[in-house]
């Protein structure tokens, strides 16, 4: 028979064979740093100013389709049925709801008395639907004395009291009216009826609230004791636009947009930004010399952000990134004096007080010195050029 050659291989040694562990392999492995982008989306995007937001929202008006879900009013007895026998209702769902909860709330006018509650709108409290739960008969013993929750379940607690059904909408929009319904939800002949919108609602109610039932632990004589919600949850995705819901809205709470304030202070983050529309408006009411100050701290605070890194110019979305932008008070200082537009310092501090009071230059101290400042106009870059360019257009 032939013969065929084989290699062997050479008998390799203990010594040189290094075994790692399971677990040691694994920390080795989880120990390494992990490597991530820094290209967030976020920091991409420009953020829209109100002028900005109102042209995109007229533009897709235009083109955009109602799609609605078809309803059966049929439904109404259903829910008119389990809040007889004893929960409240709460409907969840994309679109607005309040069309068929205010047709729901004409349905049970007949069985008791109706009190709508519009949670959306901002200024709406507690006091505004006590108000009105105050205008049904014999639950108001004087007119002078004042209506309390503890005294709404009293009433509604007794076994002769008439029904009341509360509609109300969008309820996630005010969380203080959700914690003072829950001593009201578990009296026996008050009805609740009310929406949500957002996906984090159901957070607003404890694991024990929800449990909670209507039952013959109700007590009358201590009100406070019975909190609870007892609800039963029903979608009712209805694909309706959020019009009315929407009417109060605060258009700025859209990142980078604020027509209500003129005011920019980085020491208080409830004050909004600034838009190209305020700056136009208080710079068209100062001197020549306070606009020839602005057009000289812009240029200089572009031209840093032109020699500065690509990636800081677009994560700068407020008025705090802007500030390594900005110049010292002391070389605006120098600048002015030579251009002639100031020529002391009491000069110069009058100029910037006027746009410090309308937010159009803010000022910091300056880290790792001692009491210098650091001035800077809160503007994202490509909307300071856009305003300088205006400005000069004007000015020509």
């Amino acid at each position: 028979m032939p013969q065929t050659s084989s290699t062997t291989m050479p008998p390799t040694s203990s010594k040189n064979l290094k075994l790692t562990p399971s677990f040691d392999a694994y920390f080795t492995h989880a120990s390494s740093r992990t490597r991530t982008s820094t290209n967030v989306f976020s920091q991409r995007v420009v953020p829209l100013s109100p002028e900005e937001h109102n042209a995109a929202l007229a533009r897709a008006s235009v083109h955009a389709c109602t799609l609605q879900v078809p309803f059966d009013s049929s439904s109404f007895k259903r829910w008119a049925r389990e809040l007889d026998e004893g929960f409240n209702i709460l409907f969840y769902g994309l679109g607005s709801k309040r069309g068929i909860l205010n047709d729901f709330a004409k349905h049970v006018s007949k069985l008791g008395h109706v009190v709508v509650v519009n949670a959306f709108h901002p200024s709406v409290a507690m006091r505004d639907m006590l108000v009105s739960i105050a205008r049904v008969p014999g639950v108001q013993s004087t007119s002078t004395s004042t209506l309390t929750l503890e005294r709404v379940a009293e009433h509604f607690g007794n076994s002769d009291s008439p029904h009341l059904f509360l509609i109300i909408h969008s309820l996630d929009r005010s969380p203080k009216l959700a914690r003072a319904i829950s001593s009201l939800a578990l009296s026996p002949h008050i009805h609740i009826a009310a929406s949500i919108d957002r996906l984090n609602a159901p957070l607003l109610f404890s694991a024990s609230q929800l449990a909670a039932r209507k039952g013959s632990f109700f007590s009358s004589d201590r009100p406070t004791k019975n909190v609870g919600y007892s609800w039963l949850w029903h979608d009712l995705t209805t694909l309706a636009p959020y019009t009315t819901e929407l009417t109060f809205a605060d258009r700025t709470s859209i990142s980078g947009a604020s027509s209500s304030r003129a005011r920019v202070d980085i020491t208080n983050p409830i004050s909004g930004p600034l838009t190209e529309t305020a700056a136009m408006h208080v710079l068209a009411a100062v001197t020549a010399k306070a606009k020839k100050l602005f057009s000289l701290l812009a240029a200089k605070q572009l031209e840093n952000a032109d020699s500065s890194d690509v990636s800081e110019v677009n994560s700068a979305h407020n008025p705090h990134d802007q500030q390594h932008f900005g110049l010292t008070y002391d070389a605006l200082f120098t600048l002015a004096r030579d251009a002639f537009i100031a020529t002391n310092d009491t000069a110069l501090r009058a100029l910037l007080g006027e746009f410090r009071d309308h937010g159009l230059v803010v000022s910091a101290a300056q880290p790792g010195t001692s009491g210098s400042e650091v001035l800077w106009i809160p503007l994202r870059k490509e909307r300071l050029s856009k305003l300088v360019e205006n400005l000069d257009g004007n000015a020509a």
